[in-house]
């Protein structure tokens, strides 16, 4: 693996990014779709309104702040447009090694009830090898002991029923 980056300014892959310069707001869903989306070339919009000298801003009904916090605001973008494909890929790494560790651990909870099943079957005195281990048990067999109890209320219900005669 490559040397990491710059944490303030991190590229895809790295695992330590540093966006602590940066001003971050969390919306609420509802929120979302009313804002207004900014197009792609925005820049030399914002440059025409940049290069206007105050008294052309003024003339023009345009404060002189309002130019000033646009600039802001798209050196703001342009941060976060750094930060975006790093913290994306760090979110995408995370969720798949998370998938990765449960993938694991879900075997090794497979393989301890079955070997634990396995060796009960064969002891004289299998109950107490299985009692300290009934949350394990519980977790891995009752859903498929849960799913067997309805499919035998589901056979159970349809054999019950009279098939009706044709044409009623």
């Amino acid at each position: 693996m490559s040397k990491p980056s710059d944490p303030t300014n991190p590229k895809p892959g790295d695992l330590h990014i540093d966006a602590s310069a940066l001003t971050v707001i969390d919306l609420i869903p509802e929120q979302i779709p009313r804002l207004s989306k900014l197009r792609e070339g925005y820049e030399s919009a914002l440059d025409s309104l940049a290069s206007l000298s105050p008294q052309a801003a003024t003339r023009a009904g345009i404060h002189p702040e309002e130019i000033a916090r646009a600039v802001t605001l798209a050196a703001e973008i342009k941060s976060l447009d750094v930060f975006s494909p790093a913290a994306d890929k760090l979110a995408e790494l995370m969720r798949e090694t998370r998938l990765d560790r449960g993938h694991q651990l879900a075997g090794i909870l497979t393989e301890a009830a079955a070997q634990a099943r396995r060796r009960a079957d064969r002891d004289p005195n299998g109950a107490s090898i299985l009692a300290p281990l009934e949350e394990l048990l519980e977790f891995q067999y009752g859903p498929a002991a849960k799913a067997s109890v309805t499919r035998g209320k589901t056979k159970a219900k349809d054999t019950t029923e009279q098939p009706k005669p044709a044409g009623v």
